[in-house]
């Protein structure tokens, strides 16, 4: 549709300009638009046709959903343009680029890669859990919003709904997509064609129409070589779970009759113990961290930290506001997402003194305040083990009601029982959500527990959206 491009200066039902142009096809376009002060995305499709009513089902879908790796649908609505077409929009979080955009210019190192997997993992076990499929995972769908790593949202559909196979997602549709029923494997498949791709520049070599696996590059590393062969396996029930995948990624070894591990089982097991934390302990056993993060409901997320002071970030942060990604050429490739910058939240809460309470009411303070405080329940005994501080850290995200929808711990402090009695106490902290409009939005939060041997307290700090 030419006149797209044409449409820079318009302003979307009084509120929304079409800032800039971002790209699109013949039958959608992508521009910068503003929310509330902040930059997003605002994607808009012709209303009249069968697809579009698709489309607006799947935006609907992905605005009720909340969680820290996946794109945020802010706004959805109708619009009639000049010449008397009508048609939908969804404003969405602005993505400041995606790795589409990265690999023309270079490879992702096997760190990197590292890093790019445990946030989308996270986001694909969330969806799957909830009877979700992402349904398009490819590099350009893998975006950098601000320091987080995100995956596109507007095409999230429930399981086995039917999808028209399309030219551009071919190269990273499974081989049973071509009957149209999408499945969790079938994200799987997708992934494994990606991982491919950011380690080597090149895509498998597969032929369509025989029922061999595809053919892999030979100088990929391990564990990447092993993961990516369980994901491109031609029958969906022979491929790897997200759990699977998580598992080898943390160097365990995968075994398909023992995926699920009891949380509550390790927990106890390690509370005994009550290991020394922080610089004295020892790194979890494979199976004790599973439990931190692949606990039945939440999906957690722990950071690849193998050496001691280093933390080597794939989508890297780079100061004074640079990218996610370490290079940025300007493409004019359409980045349907928008960029929610961090911002301070409720103040520091006291220390906890032994013996008091674990829970406490905070008031409301403006927009997307903690409502409601819980401190983790840790024996005395767990804590006269502490040499200084233990610092474990916890993101959350937090659905229109202010519930905890979604944690996911982003570093442990050396201790998985630390690790695992802050993810249970950050399930049960509720929130003020912040408004636009009078409609409560979704939010994510960061929640950073101090361990000492004279207490603990906890540190929160909204990280999105920007108000």
């Amino acid at each position: 549709m030419e006149t797209w491009q044409q449409w820079e200066g318009r302003v979307i039902n009084g509120r929304f300009p079409l800032l800039r142009y971002l790209g699109g096809s013949e039958q959608s376009a992508v521009y910068l638009t503003e929310i509330d002060g902040s930059k997003a995305a605002i994607k808009l499709i012709p209303a009249e046709t069968v697809q579009a009513q698709i489309q607006l089902s799947r935006w609907e879908l992905a605005s009720k959903l909340s969680h820290p790796h996946l794109l945020r649908i802010l706004h959805i609505g109708r619009w009639r343009a000049d010449d008397e077409r009508d048609l939908y929009f969804a404003v969405m979080e602005y993505a400041d680029e995606n790795l589409g955009e990265i690999l023309p210019s270079r490879l992702l190192t096997p760190a990197e890669v590292s890093e790019m997997l445990i946030p989308t993992l996270d986001a694909l076990n969330y969806l799957h859990e909830h009877g979700l499929v992402h349904g398009n995972i490819k590099p350009a769908n893998i975006m950098a919003v601000s320091d987080e790593l995100k995956l596109s949202s507007d095409g999230i559909r429930p399981t086995g709904e039917s999808e028209e196979s399309s030219g551009n997602g071919k190269a990273y549709d499974a081989p049973e997509n071509t009957s149209g029923a999408i499945s969790p494997t079938s994200d799987i498949w997708s992934l494994g064609v990606t991982l491919v791709e950011v380690l080597t520049n090149r895509l498998p070599t597969w032929n369509r129409t025989a029922a061999n696996d595809p053919e892999l590059p030979e100088n990929i590393p391990q564990p990447f070589d092993d993961i990516a062969k369980h994901c491109l396996r031609c029958n969906p029930v022979c491929r790897w779970s997200t759990a699977e995948i998580r598992k080898r990624l943390d160097g365990a070894p995968v075994a398909r009759e023992d995926v699920v591990v009891s949380q509550e089982i390790s927990a106890v097991a390690e509370a005994q113990e009550f290991p020394a934390p922080a610089a004295q302990s020892r790194v979890p056993p494979p199976d004790a961290r599973e439990a931190i993060v692949e606990r039945p409901g939440t999906t957690g997320k722990r950071r690849g930290v193998r050496v001691a002071g280093a933390v080597i970030v794939v989508l890297l942060v780079i100061a004074a506001g640079a990218r996610l990604f370490r290079h940025s050429p300007q493409t004019q490739q359409p980045a349907p997402t928008t960029s929610a910058q961090p911002s301070a939240a409720s103040p520091m809460p006291p220390t906890q003194p032994a013996g008091s309470p674990t829970s406490r009411t905070n008031p409301s303070v403006g927009h997307g305040a903690v409502a409601h405080e819980v401190l983790p329940d840790v024996p005395r005994k767990a804590r006269d083990t502490i040499t200084g501080t233990v610092n474990v850290k916890v993101k959350v995200a937090v659905d229109p009601s202010g519930a905890v929808s979604h944690a996911a711990l982003v570093s442990s402090g050396g201790s998985g029982y630390f690790a695992n009695q802050a993810l249970q106490a950050a399930h049960q902290w509720t929130f003020t959500p912040p408004t636009v409009d009078g409609k409560a939005m979704p939010s994510e939060w960061s929640l950073r527990f101090e361990f000492k041997r004279n207490g603990i307290k906890a540190i929160p700090q909204r990280t999105s959206p920007s108000l």
